[in-house]
């Protein structure tokens, strides 16, 4: 009797792995035609060094492989050498430096093809600090520049 019940057991329990299994196979042969699309692309952003960039990218279907590559080269999960910490569609420069900078792009892959993002540009803001006042003036530039004059900054990209 307990023969009997240890193969009704071990039966039932094959009977269940198998459904499941079906219905997982079923599910992966149903989306093998769908190719992937990127619905929500990485933003250029620019950040002064040691800052911190945050870029993302929504693809559908969304249960799809993500990669990024940092100027054409694919990254391969965190990189902690680099600084870069990948989560999903995620990608995160906690420290900004000349490494780091450049065109990302984020990669979704499945058996029927894959698609790339549009590039987004992470550049390395350059500070430069104000014009001096000139002597004897007993004002900073910023504050004796007339009303409604834009201060612009240049950018160094790599």
């Amino acid at each position: 009797m307990l023969h009997g019940m240890m193969m009704a057991r071990r039966g039932k329990r094959s009977e269940v792995t198998l459904a499941c299994l079906l219905l997982a196979t079923a599910g992966c042969f149903a989306d093998l035609d769908e190719v992937p699309q990127v619905t929500v692309q990485p933003a250029s952003t620019v950040q002064k060094l040691g800052g911190t960039v945050i870029l993302g990218c929504v693809v559908e279907p969304p249960w799809m492989n993500i990669t990024w590559r940092l100027n054409g080269k694919e990254l391969n999960g965190s990189d902690d050498a680099l600084g870069v910490l990948l989560t999903r569609g995620t990608l995160v420069i906690p420290a900004l430096s000349n490494h780091t900078v450049g065109r990302y792009q984020c990669v979704a892959r499945m058996p029927a093809g894959a698609v790339a993002s549009v590039p987004a540009t992470v550049t390395l803001a350059s500070c430069q600090p104000l014009p001096k006042a000139a002597p004897g003036s007993s004002s900073s530039s910023a504050e004796s520049r007339p009303p409604g004059v834009t201060l612009i900054f240049p950018l160094l990209s790599f």
